[in-house]
Order: structure tokens, then sequence, then C-alpha cells
């Protein structure tokens, strides 16, 4: 549910919208249409809430692992019993941690790994989610989260009346 500051933040972006399908929707007071608008997806970046530890072993590249030196293959399994399910891949010592595990060549494959690493961390945001979500909100900076979910039709008709 979003709070009375994020229903503001919302009723000003609806105002202020340009967009040809959304003033129409706001024109006719179709409210279920305006929430569907802020649900599709926007061009902002964000940092993934969570991403579940098994995703992981899909995005490397096992060339790389196999390059590893076993201290880094203990520090894999370190971050598997610490986060058996999931992590949050918005903070900066979890990035930091996987990019330092597989650094270096790797069989020349540690820059790629890193790189669909990165890549599995960020998502594109919702147009309601890029409204709070805070920083550059771009591919090589991120934004982070605030709100995350759907905009509802309720959450329109607050937002209205707000």
């Amino acid at each position: 549910m979003l709070t009375v500051e994020q229903l503001s933040v919302l009723n000003a972006a609806i105002l202020a919208e340009t967009d040809p399908d959304l003033v129409g929707y706001r024109i006719a007071g179709a409210t279920g249409a305006m929430a569907a608008w802020y649900n599709e997806p926007s061009t902002a970046i964000v940092w993934r809430a969570t991403v579940q530890t098994s995703e992981v072993g899909n995005a490397v590249n096992y060339i790389s692992v196999e390059a590893m030196t076993d201290a880094n293959r203990g520090r894999i399994n370190t971050f598997y019993v610490m986060n058996p399910i999931s992590f949050k891949p918005s903070r900066d010592d979890i990035r930091s941690y996987w990019s330092n595990t597989f650094s270096g060549a790797l069989g020349g494959f540690g820059q790629a790994t890193r790189d669909a690493l990165e890549a599995l961390w960020r998502r594109s945001a919702t147009r309601g989610e890029a409204l709070f979500a805070t920083g550059t909100k771009t591919t090589a900076s991120p934004g982070s989260l605030v709100f995350e979910g759907s905009i509802s039709n309720d959450d329109i008709v607050r937002a209205l009346g707000v």
C-alpha cells in the first residue's frame, strides 16, 4: 500500500504526464487503464530487490569457475551457506564480493562472468516503480527501489483524491 507521501508523488506524476495514452485515460477518468499504464516497463534500470541464490549458477561461465583458485571457490561456498535462498544485490558489499570472487582473467571468461552477474543484479522498473526509485536509474548506475510492485486501481483513485 502506498504511503500518503507516495500518493502525492503519484498524483503529481499523473497530472504532469504528457504521454498521450495516459492523458487520454486521465481525461476519461479511466483509473484502471492508468494503473495498467503505470505497471508497464519503463526505461529506468534498478537493482533487483532480491535474487535467488540458485540463479547465480545459471549466470556464471563455468570455464571461469574451473580456472578459479580453491580460495575463491570456497568464497562461493561460504556465500551459499550464508545466503542459502536469496540475497539483496542492491548491497554494494555483495556486488563487490562477487566481483572480487570472479576477479582476473579466469580462463578468458572472468570479465564475461562479472558482466553476466552485474546483468543478473539489474532489471527494468515499471513506470510506477520508477517514480519512487532513487539514483540515476541507468544500466551503469542502477537506481534503488523504494516501492516494488504494481500500482493498483485503488492507488490511482486514492492518489487522485490527494
